[in-house]
C-alpha cells in the first residue's frame, strides 16, 4: 500500500502473548479533508483505528449488503 514505517508498538494478544507490530503513517480521505493518520499494518489489511470516529455516531447492520451509517453527534 505504499505506506510510510513510523515505529514498532507493543501490544497483548487475546491469548496472553506480547507482541511487537508495525505503525504506518496513511493519508485518509476523512470529512471531506484529507488527514495524516497512524495505522497498524499487519497482514494485507491495515488496521484503522476509531479515532476519526470522536464526536460522531457509527451505526451498523451486520448483516450482508447491511447499511454503515456515520453522523456527526
Amino acid at each position: 500500500m505504499g505506506l510510510t514505517f513510523r515505529h514498532y508498538t507493543p501490544a497483548n494478544l487475546a491469548d496472553n502473548s506480547e507482541v511487537l507490530l508495525p505503525i504506518d503513517e496513511a493519508t485518509v480521505f476523512w470529512d471531506g479533508e484529507e488527514r495524516e493518520v497512524l495505522v497498524i499494518a499487519t497482514g494485507r489489511s491495515p488496521l484503522l483505528g476509531t479515532a476519526l470516529l470522536d464526536e460522531q455516531e457509527l451505526v451498523i447492520q451486520f448483516t450482508e449488503g447491511g447499511l454503515v451509517t456515520i453522523d456527526e453527534l
